[in-house]
């Protein structure tokens, strides 16, 4: 007599725990990232979000249930999110330096005491010299 164990169906409850764990995955990253004050693009965000959401489809392609729809639709908010602040939050392409001689671009900025700064201010007689200091975060 031989004992058979049964065939258990896969729930797909591990894709979507991890799936989850993704999404959570980045922005814990990002958290990190900015309180070590290493600020580079961070595209990892919504690389990972988007892993989330390719295992949540296949959670649900497994089980359909209200929670794993619920889940599947804040992950993808939250990938949606991620993507509109990277896209959002881009510079503004280089120029490269300025020439000796050229005349600065239009800007404008504030001092340390909120008071307006422009390119307006380089004209005159007398000579400015223009420092810039990152100071600490």
């Amino acid at each position: 007599m031989s004992a058979s164990s049964p065939i258990v169906a896969k729930s797909g409850r591990l894709m979507l725990f991890l799936g989850l764990a993704c999404a959570a995955l980045g922005i814990v990253g990002y958290v990190v990232q900015v309180s070590l004050h290493h600020l580079t693009t961070p595209w990892y965000l919504p690389l990972t979000a988007i892993l989330g959401l390719g295992l949540l489809v296949f959670s649900l392609r497994k089980q359909r249930t209200i929670w794993r729809w619920v889940a599947f639709v804040f992950v993808g908010l939250i990938a949606g999110f991620e993507c509109t602040f990277l896209l959002a939050t881009r510079l503004p392409p280089y120029a490269g330096p300025l020439e000796i001689g050229q005349p600065y671009p239009a800007f404008q900025t504030q001092r340390a005491d909120g008071a307006p700064f422009t390119q307006a201010d380089f004209k005159g007689d007398q000579n400015t010299v223009l420092v810039f200091f990152r100071g600490r975060w």
